[in-house]
């Protein structure tokens, strides 16, 4: 006669309400212990863990901070040596222009090294390839050789005629380029202005006398707010302050008292623009443009006193978590487990390890594999927009923490199929009769489950089919539990 299986299975398995009670007050107990140990330590190792998280952020910054550095030194100069290659991409530097004052430079070196420097003479009001606007270099060439033929204006004429024949003849060579001038070309115009405007007859000519009146000084002020108030009040108090603002006059009265070869050289160049406007920018000082190399250096920000302590509060906490969470969860089976039968133990000592094991996979495929192809996806837009990312601590752990348990949420797919199979839902037959409904399905999990862009969705989907074949596979293979009332009796 076949035994009666009560006799094996439910005894001592019952347990009374009170004892119940009591399991779950000591459960809870020693779990809140856990995450409380899990904290403390988390406290000590925070600031590890949130440099830690930096480090994807980092890597992918520096590379986007790289790749814009070449980039913007292909688009200015068109091509660059390979020795300037090497520094950025070998070395890590990038280039950030300065703009120097000659003319400033020039006088402080000859005040702190007078022996050395004695004659260097470099002037605010020389010409630069700066001044240029944008193709002026070969149209003002062509607008000298226009003047030549009283083709232009008398005050261009008048700039023409104060050419030597020499500096005449290259100006007209220049003219003929159909192409924009080499940098070579351009210095040679340079020069040619240069000696003009060292000439004292220029400014001195009668046809250049009437260039007066709005100059820079007033077209400068009227683009400022408190100096239009301030006119606004001349007027009305009756006072006229606008002589005052006209540099050409000013320059022409001192130059009247007495000659200043700095000065004459000035009014030549603020002349020489106004006759010229469609190929010089207004005059300015001369300026230098200089490289310095620096390291690529990433900072993290944030933007209030309290933000840092929350974020290093926020690390520890989750550090905890996780520290704790396996005991916490053999808290919640030990209390679980003391109301299931001895068969249905042996169900959780086998999925409970894959599900922990599945998740933590997850969250660290996206930490290793998913974070670089993500950020420099992003990056390309703040490329494309010349934009510059100055990153929040705070936002970037949001984002970092999302992202990985999206992963290990996910990875719980083939758990999630067994159970469907093993409950009777779906069949193993169905799960591969329906395989693109499922890949569907799939990718609409990875774009719930993954931030707002295409990349991560990708790559969360593809691990998941072939986690989705994986579950297949487990659904047919893995023995079915035996149920133990499912026994005949013998007669």
């Amino acid at each position: 006669m076949a035994k009666n299986p009560n006799d094996d299975l439910f005894e001592g398995t019952t347990m009374t309400f009170g004892e119940h009670l009591e399991e779950l007050r000591v459960s809870l107990f020693r779990g809140v212990m856990g995450v409380l140990a899990g904290c403390l330590i988390g406290f000590f190792v925070a600031n590890s863990v949130v440099r830690f998280f930096q480090g994807p952020l980092e890597r992918a910054m520096e590379r986007y901070y790289l790749d814009k550095a070449l980039s913007d030194l292909v688009v200015k100069f068109g091509s660059i040596p390979v020795e300037i290659k090497r520094m950025i991409l070998d070395d890590g530097l990038v280039p950030d222009p300065i703009q120097i004052e000659t003319g400033q430079l020039a006088e402080t070196l000859r005040l702190n090294y007078p022996e050395q420097f004695a004659a260097l003479n470099l002037s605010p009001s020389w010409y630069t390839e700066g001044d240029f606007l944008d193709g002026g270099a070969p149209s003002l060439a062509q607008a000298l050789v226009k003047a030549a033929d009283a083709g232009g204006s008398p005050q261009a004429r008048c700039v023409w005629l104060a050419l030597t024949d020499q500096e005449r003849e290259k100006v007209a060579a220049l003219a003929k380029i159909p192409t924009p001038l080499d940098r070579q070309q351009t210095a040679d115009l340079l020069h040619v202005l240069n000696s003009l405007a060292s000439r004292r007859e220029l400014h001195a000519a009668p046809e250049l006398a009437a260039l007066t009146g709005p100059d820079t000084d007033r077209s400068v002020a009227a683009h400022s707010t408190v100096a239009w108030l301030q006119s606004a009040f001349s007027w009305l108090v009756g006072t006229a302050s606008g002589d005052k603002q006209d540099t050409v006059a000013t320059l022409r009265e001192e130059l009247a008292k007495k000659f200043d070869p700095e000065k004459s050289r000035r009014l030549n160049k603020l002349l020489i623009a106004r006759v010229f406007p469609d190929s010089l920018k207004k005059a300015r000082v001369n300026l230098l443009t200089l490289f310095t190399w620096k390291p690529v250096k990433v900072r993290f920000q944030v933007l209030n006193a309290q933000e840092a302590f929350m974020i290093w509060l926020k690390a520890a906490l989750m550090t905890g978590l996780v520290l704790a969470s396996p005991y916490v969860l053999y808290q919640l089976w030990v209390f679980v487990a003391a109301g299931l039968y001895p068969h249905e133990k042996n169900y959780v000592f086998i999925y409970l390890p894959l599900s922990i094991g599945l998740f933590f996979g997850g969250a660290l495929i996206a930490f290793l594999f998913v974070f670089d192809p993500v950020l420099d996806f992003l990056f390309t837009f703040n490329k494309g927009m010349n934009a510059d990312f100055d990153p929040r601590i705070g936002e970037w752990l949001g984002f970092v923490l999302i992202l990985p348990i999206g992963f290990g949420l996910g990875f719980q797919l083939p758990l999630v199929m067994l159970f469907v199979n093993r409950i009777g839902l779906v069949s193993t037959e169905t799960y591969v009769a329906q395989w693109r409904i499922a890949v569907l399905t799939i990718f609409v999990i990875a774009m719930v489950l993954t931030p707002a862009e295409p990349i991560s969705m990708l790559l969360m989907a593809g691990p998941l089919c072939l986690l989705y074949v994986m579950g297949i596979a487990m659904c047919k293979f893995m023995p079915r539990g035996r149920n133990p009332f499912a026994e005949a009796y013998e007669p």
